[in-house]
């Protein structure tokens, strides 16, 4: 009995000094596992914009509605200001033709670089509207209607 405890006693020390030995041989004990960092959050984008007499609307792509009122700063030529009424303190810039004040118009969002022709007339919407992100990154909206 006495040689089977000291057996057993003799494997179990060594299976136990052993662990480190499959440790080192079997798993890389290089760098510890770190964490990736979080992402930043999504940017969010605006991606419809409205224009009335006195405010801007602008629909973000995460479907919230922001609100630029043109308050006392209304100019017949168009205001600047600052998003109101959704979490996205972004900068908007209206700017109106020459004694234009719409009732309401949608305007489209012009994506890309505009190529200027000389031989033609350029176009010149009735209403412009240029939304810029936290970051910088600037969004125009024209009306379709112009001269």
């Amino acid at each position: 009995m006495r040689a089977t405890t000291c057996s057993l006693i003799a494997v179990m020390a060594f299976s136990v000094s052993g662990c480190e030995f499959l440790r080192d041989m079997f798993f890389d004990r290089g760098q510890p596992f770190e964490t990736p960092a979080p992402q930043p959050e999504r940017q969010t984008r605006p991606v419809l914009v409205a224009l009335e007499a006195d405010a801007v609307l602008v629909g973000m792509d995460d479907t919230t509605q922001c609100l630029g009122a043109a308050g006392a700063a209304g100019r017949a030529n168009g205001w600047t200001g600052t998003l109101a009424e959704c979490p996205y303190p972004y900068t908007y810039e209206v700017v109106l033709a020459a004694g234009t004040l719409p009732g309401r118009v949608v305007l489209q969002e012009v994506i890309g670089p505009t190529i200027i022709d000389e031989t033609v007339v350029p176009f010149r919407p009735l209403a412009v509207v240029t939304v810029t992100d936290a970051i910088g990154q600037s969004y125009r909206f024209e009306s379709s209607a112009g001269f």
